[in-house]
């Protein structure tokens, strides 16, 4: 018997959207790494995911049935993204692929769960979008407990994934990550100072802020202070993510002054946040 049966389904359904998908864009060679690296990072969030679910105290006890559950919305967290990238390749659009995926999800017998499909639905997001939305403030209080720690394992086990990717393998991913992945200038390894007041705040950045290469490394190292789970600050810090991404800042350009001093707001973060230093 499969412990997890509808986790086994989801990463059928995974294969499926990447597989049809990449058959359209084959040729490509932006939109084909493009594909390839999305497929591993599902697979590195789930990885992440198992690793949150596994070791953080509020999944102690639950049911195999409300973990599998977990472990499907984490997995299945950018279900929409081939089609995404399919439709970039094909019409140039770029749709939500947290709202589409959860649209997808829902129109399924086996994924149609809010507790599956609100927190893929917003995982891209501020995380005030989830709490304003009026399906999750139609549930009952036990009920909105369990899709908000869903939402926090789905978001953490995104950014820890994200980070190991873009730590171990920039080379060859940073025409995913960047608008101008070839250009070290000094203009391209400027931090602009609208970014920069968020990050010194420790609050999460919009995107429209980002204008040169080190603001989108900035942007990503923002999402530190939307982590939710001691736990994923334990990852990072087992695989040295902070240091490696100040690494491709110093790669960029930007002075060691700097590094440092961005170092020294999330080391005081996450000791204050997590009790961890890293």
């Amino acid at each position: 018997m499969i412990k997890y049966p509808l986790y086994a389904k989801a990463k059928e359904l995974l294969f499926k959207e990447y597989h049809e998908n990449f058959k359209v864009v084959k040729g490509s060679s932006y939109h084909e790494a493009y594909m390839n690296e999305k497929i591993r990072h599902s697979l590195q969030v789930s990885g992440a995911g198992n690793g949150i679910v596994a070791h953080e105290p509020y999944f102690e006890g639950k049911t195999d049935e409300f973990i599998d559950i977990a472990r499907t919305s984490i997995l299945l967290h950018d279900i929409y993204r081939f089609r995404e990238i399919r439709l970039l390749f094909e019409t140039g659009q770029r749709p939500d692929h947290g709202v589409m995926g959860a649209e997808l999800l829902s129109q399924t017998a086996d994924f149609n769960n809010i507790l599956i499909c609100l927190p893929i639905k917003h995982h891209g997001h501020m995380i005030e979008c989830l709490y304003e939305d009026p399906e999750y403030l139609a549930q009952d209080e036990k009920m909105q407990d369990k899709i908000k720690h869903i939402a926090f394992a789905v978001r953490d086990a995104d950014k820890i994934a994200n980070w190991y990717l873009l730590s171990h393998e920039w080379e060859s991913i940073k025409e995913v990550w960047l608008k101008y992945p070839n250009d070290f200038s000094p203009a391209q390894a400027k931090i602009s100072d609208e970014l920069w007041v968020y990050f010194a705040r420790t609050e999460v950045a919009p995107n429209n802020l980002v204008k040169t290469n080190a603001d989108a490394l900035i942007s990503i190292l923002c999402w530190l202070f939307d982590i939710n789970y001691r736990y994923s600050i334990s990852f990072c810090k087992y695989h040295d993510l902070f240091n490696g991404l100040c690494r491709i800042l110093k790669r960029m350009g930007v002075s060691d002054a700097k590094i440092a001093q961005i170092f020294q707001i999330m080391k005081d973060y996450t000791q204050s946040k997590f009790k961890i230093s890293i």
